[in-house]
């Protein structure tokens, strides 16, 4: 409640109850005098000369003087408790009815006068924020619990009013003013569950009413303070040394059952609209869904790593779900599009967390490498390039987990005489190479061929960088083997320019046979690796021989790729429409 002026002379409290009826009576006259002069004031020749310009409506004077007048009965509320004239907690509770009478004022106004309406609501705000905010901070007189349930109170009024009355205005100003005093006293009180409680009942009760189809005007506003205040106590609560000084403190139950809440309200609003009622996600509600899902596993995978039973128990339940997910894009959004993407790509992010919670070792990557293989081939059959996407996403994953990404790095930049993983590179290498036939063998000329590409230039690119390598293994091995131990020092880097020129050239050649224009991508890419190598690698550690042996492979690969790319797009097209019918 607004703090009141400083008493002066024998009776403040009679002074200040002459003004306030003093302020009444001079609004009531304004009224009255623009109501009897609106007419004259606007003649019919002035209305046709006056030029159409924005302006305040006729009433604006009258609606300021209606909030100033409420908001001086609030100063007249606060002055008789710091009188000692009624007990504080009796005259809190009178200021938040007297601040929630404002809304149902608001309600009955008329549908035209949003202006009224707006800052009719947002007397009722101006009332009830101080009020909760002294309460709650400076005079710590109200619990923090109370001041929360004050807020969603005064939310679900505001919801059920604009709901009753179609008054979306009114929702607007008092969910989002709601939200944004919880989230600031969340960070002013140290005291992070009872406000992250507040927030989620207030987004849950937006999300419930778009489900009924009632705009709320503050919806994605709810849903960005969700999930901040959500991850923000999820954060605080990982930290190594617990919740910094001063924060009062709270359980691991207490994080936790947040973390489900949010996650339950966005997948309950993602059901209800896609499932129940066949409606089509919108990007918002497919990036918020998602941000959920994020936020709500990521923050216990942070709160409780060190806790076996629960990333069992999440790793466990994170598998069921990306399964229920897969399959409910396939068997009820055949032809939704849009659809069967937000939950195929929600299957695809709890698979990959599940198995990461579940699985160490060999068989982390051996599992995602089989998911790459199934997603292709069934991308293939079920004419689903989503999930040729999918496929490519767990086969770069298996193959970064596997070391079988890391392996021709160290191999090509580095001195050569690195351990080799040949099980792990063809294991990894074999999946890859199930994975592009499958893609490789699907839609000719379909219109989702970005996807196909995408797909194929990924799977494409780790097939060829394992491919580089083992070639390059082979190399050094060979040359050990030649110098037959006599200590010659290995021309690591010059053997890899030659594996990564080769390759280049290769990759021209065939994205020329065949009309895969990913594959001339791939080939510039590793030309580009190719130009780096040499600049930084070949010509810093290298001497003689080797070096000229170097240059004379970039080169060489540099005069035969445009020759090879020349090739006319037609006779290409030719080729490939020849080589599918045979």
């Amino acid at each position: 409640m607004p703090t009141p002026a400083s008493a002066a002379g024998p009776d403040p409290l009679h002074e200040l109850m002459r003004q306030v009826q003093d302020l009444q009576r001079r609004v009531l006259i304004l009224e009255q005098r623009l109501g009897d002069s609106a007419s004259d004031a606007i003649t019919p020749e002035a209305a046709s000369i006056t030029p159409a310009s924005p302006h305040l409506p006729s009433s604006a004077l009258p609606v300021v003087g209606r909030v100033l007048v409420a908001i001086a009965g609030a100063y007249v509320l606060r002055a008789l408790t710091d009188f000692g004239v009624m007990p504080r907690p009796a005259g809190m509770a009178i200021g938040l009815l007297y601040a929630a009478v404002w809304i149902f004022i608001a309600a009955r106004l008329p549908a035209e006068g949003e202006f009224a309406i707006a800052l009719t609501g947002s007397t009722s705000v101006l009332i009830m924020g101080p009020l909760v905010w002294e309460a709650s901070v400076r005079l710590k007189v109200m619990p923090l619990g109370v001041s929360s349930g004050v807020l969603i109170g005064f939310a679900f009024i505001a919801l059920a009013l604009s709901w009753r009355t179609r008054r979306i205005i009114i929702s607007g100003v008092v969910l989002v003013s709601s939200t944004l005093i919880a989230l600031a006293l969340l960070l002013a009180t140290d005291d992070l569950l009872p406000y992250t409680l507040a927030v989620l009942a207030i987004a849950a009760a937006t999300e419930f009413a778009a489900c009924r189809d009632h705009q709320t005007g503050s919806r994605w506003i709810s849903a960005i303070a969700a999930d901040s205040a959500v991850l923000l106590f999820s954060w605080l609560m990982s930290r190594e040394h617990g919740l910094p000084e001063g924060y009062v403190p709270a359980s691991t139950q207490a994080v936790l059952a947040t973390q489900l809440l949010l996650i339950l309200i966005y997948i309950t609003t993602a059901i209800v609209q896609t499932v129940v009622r066949r409606r089509t996600f919108s990007v918002p509600e497919m990036a918020q869904t998602a941000s959920a899902l994020l936020i709500g596993i990521g923050g216990i995978v942070w709160v409780f790593k060190s806790n076996g039973t629960a990333m069992l128990t999440l790793g466990i339940c994170g598998l069921i779900g990306g399964v229920a997910c897969y399959a409910l894009s396939f068997l009820l959004f055949d032809q939704n599009k849009w659809n069967f993407r937000a939950w195929a790509t929600y299957g695809l992010f709890l698979v990959l967390a599940g198995t990461s919670l579940l699985f160490t070792g060999s068989g982390f990557w051996v599992l995602w490498c089989g998911c790459a293989i199934a997603c292709c081939w069934t991308a293939m059959v079920a004419r689903r390039p989503t999930l040729g996407l999918h496929g490519a996403v767990y086969l770069l994953l298996g193959s970064a987990v596997s070391d079988a990404t890391r392996q021709p790095l160290s191999l090509l930049f580095g001195s050569g005489n690195v351990p080799f993983q040949w099980l792990v590179s063809l294991g990894v290498l074999a999946a890859a190479m199930f994975s592009w036939v499958a893609v490789a063998r699907s839609w000719p000329g379909d219109t989702a061929r970005w996807r196909k590409q995408v797909s194929s230039l990924a799977i494409s690119a780790n097939i060829v960088w394992i491919l580089s390598g083992i070639a390059q293994r082979t190399l050094i091995s060979v040359w050990q083997f030649m110098a037959k131990g006599q200590g010659e020092r290995i021309p690591a880097d010059s053997l890899g320019t030659v594996v990564l020129t080769t390759f280049s050239v290769a990759l021209a050649w065939a994205g020329t046979r065949w009309p895969a224009r990913e594959l001339v991508w791939l080939a510039y890419g590793f030309m580009g690796l190719g130009a780096w190598k040499l600049a930084t690698r070949d010509f810093m550690n290298e001497r003689n021989l080797a070096l000229v042996i170097s240059l004379l492979c970039y080169g060489g690969a540099l005069i035969l790729l445009p020759r090879i790319l020349r090739k006319r797009p037609d006779e290409t097209a030719e080729a490939y429409r020849v080589s599918q019918t045979a």
